[in-house]
């Protein structure tokens, strides 16, 4: 006792009591670690810039300064469970990581309905050595206690004018630091900090604690600007919703046509409609796709609807049958959500569902999103041999080959969800130049060139998978749909698209009809599918096609089928939609045909322009207050 008594010169100088600033700078250093130990658990490769750092040291001093200054006798009790709480997102992080491969976000707070189905796996993940990140609190408990006890002094002072005053200002400096770092790296990388398509990736190059500030201020700006739904509002949308379901068809000779077949529905990264058919150098540079072509059904009028969410919304599209959000993206957004999308329908009538993609399991928030759509089982990159990667993962070749194995031993009838991933923007990755054997010509080196070859070396992967099936047996017992994502060619690119295709991408309406991309359905025994080749349309009419062909309703999505032969409108995500020819932008006033670039009177439009507004106003709203449940009634 004499001992610590004696200590008192430690804490005490010129007659001030330390005790409380080496407490919360003690606080303050251990989370700084825990946070930056974090970053190293997410990537070894992690980007140490020294604003990033200093973010994160704001970050921390915001939190401690807030507790600083709170009611006397509660600021212990209050800073052991900030430190605890902070603690124990590091966890959540760290165990995200070892399952999802991805980092946790507080938009996926809503995701209750997984948790008993991961449990198990993630906490099995779990190391004794995790608990190192909880040490600093017990230590400052016993601190706490010890100096309390031998000191008749208040361990925790009161607060005056003169530190509230110190501790505003401390924390206004630590904000606009913060600020500025976020603001700087919005302006290097436009929308990432908004769509966090790439969580790693942004906690990688901002930060651990500045991506949770981000991604906190998201969650709540989301929840906190969406107005309650009236009960008028609700009564819309399901009068909408069953005036839609009321007008869906069963076409003769369309549904059933491949009742009891698989399905296999592949998504090609980047895939546009000008590369099928197309020669450079008198080469094709998609033989196989152009084969599959003549033995399948093309629809070369399909366009591409995806918003900010890219290859995540054209999934959506295809298998939920809705819009992309409206603000960020509905795979980070709205994978807390109840839907009665297309694999659980395909799921409630006896098929074995799941998706493979040779990427990790959290990109694009993938591993909490297939599940809410209904998929059974997801076959990512951990779940694949990962013998070759280029790129952004495992390799289109590598990926076919594994993947064909794993369906000729699955449970029949299946519906297998394909997403391909080396043509991936920039194109130009080493290991796919040397294997993609495509001379671009005159074009080789440019954004154009590279994706040509991307191309060809997925052309060439795919023909290798076709003829798997063939000799599996596969093929003759599958409906085989595939499409192209979106677009692939950056518009500050299109100069050199242009005198590959002879056209004038200047024009806007050009820029418009290019951004197709092809979709091919190949049915078994059926050599050609009928359907109005004149009329636009989208990846949202795709489930309710193929569930038409396999002899299933799919009535809960938002499009129409490719069979039907009314002027639905191919409907863009703001707002404005392709209807035939007409491309029609309500913001500008404008219509115009895609292909002549003849404007047309935009006041004919004015009733469909209000029936695309209410399309999306409805997707909206069913995301936005997850509405499905209140819909959709088995």
């Amino acid at each position: 006792m004499n001992l610590l008594l004696s200590s008192r010169a430690v804490y005490r100088v010129a007659g001030r009591d330390y005790r409380e600033l080496i407490f919360f700078s003690f606080m303050a250093v251990a989370l700084f670690f825990k946070f930056y130990f974090l970053e190293y658990e997410v990537s070894r490769l992690v980007v140490r810039v020294p604003l990033s750092v200093a973010a994160s040291a704001a970050i921390v001093a915001m939190f401690v300064l807030f507790v600083s200054l709170f009611w006397r006798r509660g600021r212990f009790a209050l800073a052991l469970l900030l430190d605890f709480l902070l603690t124990a997102l590091v966890i959540t992080d760290i165990l995200h990581m070892r399952y999802y491969s991805d980092l946790f976000t507080f938009h996926n707070l809503g995701l209750s309905t997984q948790v008993g189905e991961v449990s198990e796996s993630v906490f099995a993940l779990f190391s004794v050595r995790d608990l190192l990140y909880f040490i600093d609190i017990p230590l400052l408990f016993g601190y706490f206690r010890i100096f309390r006890r031998i000191s008749v002094h208040p361990f925790f002072h009161k607060i005056t004018l003169r530190r509230c005053f110190w501790t505003l200002l401390l924390f206004a400096a630590a904000a606009a630091v913060l600020s500025f770092h976020i603001r700087t790296y919005n302006k290097k990388v436009p929308g990432v900090l908004r769509s966090m398509w790439d969580r790693p990736s942004v906690c990688n190059n901002v930060g651990a604690l500045t991506y949770h500030a981000v991604d906190s201020w998201n969650t709540l700006t989301d929840r906190a600007a969406r107005p309650k739904l009236s009960a008028s509002e609700l009564e819309e949308v399901r009068d909408w919703f069953g005036e839609n379901l009321a007008r869906q068809r069963r076409p003769q000779g369309v549904f059933g046509a491949a009742k009891g077949k698989n399905l296999i529905v592949i998504q090609v990264e980047s895939l546009q409609s000008f590369v099928i058919g197309l020669k450079v150098g008198g080469r094709e540079v998609t033989p196989n796709l152009n084969a599959f072509a003549k033995e399948a059904s093309l629809a070369s009028n399909v366009y591409n609807q995806t918003g900010s969410g890219n290859s995540s919304d054209a999934e959506f599209l295809a298998n939920a049958a809705l819009y992309p959000a409206a603000s960020g993206v509905a795979y980070t957004r709205f994978a807390g959500n109840h839907y009665e999308a297309f694999p659980k329908t395909l799921r409630d009538n006896g098929y074995r569902v799941f998706a493979m993609h040779g990427d990790r399991p959290g990109f694009w928030n993938r591993g909490h999103m297939y599940p809410a759509l209904g998929f059974e089982k997801f076959i990512s990159k951990k779940d694949y041999v990962n013998d070759e990667s280029i790129g952004m993962g495992l390799s289109d070749k590598s990926f076919f080959r594994q993947s064909l194995e794993m369906l000729t031993q699955e449970r029949q009838p299946f519906y297998s969800f394909m997403v391909t991933l080396t043509s991936h923007y920039p194109y130009n990755f080493p290991r796919l130049m040397e294997q993609a054997d495509f001379d671009a010509g005159e074009y080789k080196g440019t954004v154009v060139g590279s994706y040509l070859a991307a191309i060809h070396y997925l052309d060439r992967e795919f023909g290798v998978f076709i003829k798997g099936l063939k000799r599996s047996g596969l093929y003759d017992r599958s409906v085989i749909a595939l499409y192209g994502d979106h677009n692939a060619i950056p518009r500050w690119d299109s100069t050199t698209l242009s005198k590959l295709l002879g056209t004038d991408f200047t024009k806007d309406h050009n820029w418009r009809y290019v951004q197709r991309v092809p979709l091919m359905i190949n049915v078994p025994g059926v050599k050609r599918l009928v359907w109005n080749r004149k009329m636009a349309l989208g990846l949202v009419n795709l489930p309710r096609s193929l569930a038409l062909l396999l002899g299933i309703d799919f009535n809960s999505g938002l499009g129409t089928d490719i069979f039907d032969d009314s002027e639905a409108p191919v409907i863009f995500r703001n707002g404005s939609y392709v209807v035939g020819e007409i491309f029609v932008e309500p913001a500008k006033k404008s219509a115009v045909n895609v292909k002549s670039g003849e404007s047309r009177d935009y006041a004919a439009y004015a009733g469909m322009t209000e029936k695309v507004r209410k399309i999306l106003d409805v997707s909206d709203k069913i995301l936005e207050y997850d509405l499905m449940p209140e819909l959709y009634r088995k």
